[in-house]
């Protein structure tokens, strides 16, 4: 995980590999309409009608305002991607003083096993306008977090939860729906949000979302008209 220098300022990632969009498919696909089996991962759509998606541009860029310099599934820049994010963010509209409030739960996007969990970190990371980074007041900065594993190999991250809110453990069954843990800002991170990643069973990150960057089908199994919030599973 590498931070981002002015991308970092706006959210902060947890960053691996450079996304590859398209060529896989997702569990259970026997080729049709749709390869989709995700479900939206939070358990309200209203506080989150801001989202950074997956960089599709292969090039590196430069520390500064080239990190802004981006392509997301839908083929746009920032604000829609940030450079080389492996992943999509949902930010916590009201900030800290909605983190306080009860937050929003994380569920899982779809039926799995727990490959891991982390918790017991410092959740009011923030954006330090001094270094024009993340700032965990002086904490370790790992974010509290769970992975799923999910029918092929495949897997979900949910990063940056509230200390004390991830309700699951190594080794636990999941049923999609269920309660993973509570939005917050440990971590890499610079204000309370989601970051969700998919990644295929080599690791490789994948873009759920379907678009002319990305691969034709969507992972969600109801992704929506554009700009909107995935939907749910039947």
């Amino acid at each position: 995980m590498r931070p981002r220098l002015l991308a970092g300022w706006f959210l902060g990632a947890c960053a691996g590999p450079p996304p590859e969009g398209g060529g896989a498919a997702a569990p259970g696909d026997s080729g049709g309409e749709s390869a989709g089996f995700l479900a939206f991962p939070l358990a309200e759509r209203e506080p989150f009608q801001t989202v950074l998606g997956v960089d599709h541009d292969p090039t590196v860029q430069e520390p500064g305002i080239d990190q802004l310099t981006c392509l997301d599934h839908h083929g746009r820049s920032f604000p829609h991607c940030y450079d080389e994010h492996d992943g999509t963010d949902y930010i916590l509209h009201g900030g800290f003083e909605a983190m306080d409030a009860g937050s929003v739960a994380i569920l899982a996007a779809a039926d799995g096993v727990v490959a891991a969990a982390e918790d017991g970190h410092y959740d009011r990371c923030h954006g330090s306008l001094e270094t024009m980074s993340v700032d965990c007041d002086g904490h370790d900065g790992i974010a509290n977090s769970v992975i799923l594993e999910h029918e092929g190999g495949w897997r979900t991250l949910y990063w940056h939860m509230m200390e004390g809110s991830v309700a699951v453990a190594v080794g636990q069954a999941v049923r999609r729906g269920e309660v993973l843990g509570r939005v917050g800002s440990s971590g890499f991170s610079t204000q309370p949000h989601l970051h969700f990643e998919l990644q295929a069973a080599d690791g490789t990150p994948v873009d759920p979302y379907a678009g002319p960057e990305s691969q034709p089908e969507s992972w969600w199994c109801d992704q929506g008209e554009l700009d909107a919030l995935p939907g749910d599973c039947p």
